[in-house]
């Protein structure tokens, strides 16, 4: 059959090209493979006019059948440029797998769009499945309990990120990405083309859709969270889980060391020590991801950082609130109060424009909190929100507390 396909070896030794056909290059075929994973591609512009002035310059992988393992792009531009001859070498493997891994060896060096690469992956991946299976029945039949080796998935993943040209970590965000897009996700299915396209990059859609899978998970929360609370003024009690928590614990003045202030009115309120602050259950009420807001007085900051790491968030920042006059103090008379930002898991902030500190008047209640900080967190963070220790209800909100 290779005689059939292909010139004489001397004929092959006088033409600058590698073999040359003999029979109509319409009986060639493309592989099922090949095209389930690169498509049937139009051929025009500067392709087509190099192979119309020169024509086909690399040889076409072919079968001895006539089914191509690489080139189909270069046999239609011929076709499309009437070109009587195409020149090809005979390819042959030792199996189905070996064939199939031949494809995108061969396709290696071609420029590829996301869609193509991902293809690329999952014949790869099914590829190395196979080549693993093989080896534990081999495996098996010397030894009846053999498995897989541990970490044979990440090696996988390492070997096919590799192959299509990409570093793990781009390889995953890719693949969520891919998946999202088969599996229905219009923004995933838009994004995938935008990339193809160059118009957007495998960073920004990744994040766009982890934001939107995020905000997804807490739209559900917060439904879940009102039913639940319906029934109990305890969220603890329902597993409520909260995407934001703003807290104002009830400070004790003596752990601070000068209980008589000068001048500073005394709570309306129940104190508690800061041992029982610190088993209060706000790692329990956060969801996986949080933001905790922790309001704080000047002389209390060395508390709040202990307070932080004991509920399980790691600190970010300190925001300040600037208040329109003085108050109290033993030494400088106090003109602001902190919130430090703390933060669980991973959740960014829905803004990108605010700064550390706001000004605000005073409220009508001993330690009220202004209206602003409220608005500057629901701009700032997601819900559903928890407000511990809250001096009023607040709509959106779920509110926790002795005043309440």
């Amino acid at each position: 059959m290779a005689e059939a396909l292909i010139m004489s070896e001397k004929t092959r030794l006088e033409t600058p090209r590698a073999y040359w056909m003999n029979r109509s290059p319409q009986s060639l075929k493309p592989h099922p493979v090949s095209l389930a994973i690169y498509g049937d591609e139009p051929v025009d512009g500067p392709f087509l006019q190099s192979v119309r002035e020169s024509g086909v310059l690399v040889p076409l992988a072919i079968k001895a059948n006539g089914t191509i393992i690489s080139g189909h792009r270069r046999l239609k531009a011929a076709l499309a440029c009437d070109l009587d001859v195409v020149p090809v070498t005979i390819v042959e493997f030792p199996d189905e797998l070996a064939e199939r891994q031949a494809i995108i060896d061969h396709n290696r060096q071609r420029e590829k769009t996301l869609t193509q690469r991902m293809h690329e992956s999952e014949a790869l991946e099914e590829i190395e499945r196979e080549r693993a299976n093989t080896r534990m029945l081999a495996g098996k039949a010397l030894d009846p309990t053999a498995t897989l080796p541990e970490g044979s998935k990440g090696e996988t993943r390492e070997k096919v990120a590799e192959a299509i040209g990409m570093k793990p970590r781009t390889y995953d965000k890719a693949k969520k990405i891919y998946d999202a897009a088969q599996e229905g996700n219009e923004t995933a299915q838009t994004a995938l083309k935008e990339i193809d396209a160059g118009e957007t990059s495998i960073n920004a859609v990744y994040t766009e859709i982890k934001r939107q899978e995020s905000e997804s998970k807490r739209e559900a929360r917060r439904e879940e969270n009102r039913k639940m609370v319906q029934e109990t003024q305890d969220p603890l009690k329902v597993g409520a889980k909260f995407a934001t928590i703003v807290i104002d614990p009830p400070w004790d003045w003596g752990d601070e060391g000068d209980v008589d202030q000068f001048g500073r009115a005394k709570p309306t309120y129940a104190t508690m020590p800061l041992a029982e602050i610190e088993k209060l259950p706000v790692g329990e009420l956060a969801d996986v991801d949080c933001h905790l807001y922790l309001w704080i007085s000047n002389r209390s900051l060395p508390k709040g950082f202990g307070l932080i790491d004991a509920w399980g968030f790691r600190y970010v920042t300190c925001l300040t609130w600037c208040k329109p006059s003085i108050g109290m103090g033993n030494y400088f008379r106090g003109s602001t109060e902190h919130i430090l930002f703390a933060i669980k898991g991973s959740q960014p902030l829905n803004r990108k424009d605010v700064g550390t500190w706001f000004q605000a008047p005073r409220g009508s209640e001993h330690s009220a909190k202004p209206d602003a900080f409220f608005r500057l967190v629901e701009s700032c963070s997601p819900g559903p929100y928890l407000e511990m220790f809250a001096r009023n209800s607040r709509p959106g909100w779920i509110s926790w507390g002795a005043q309440v």
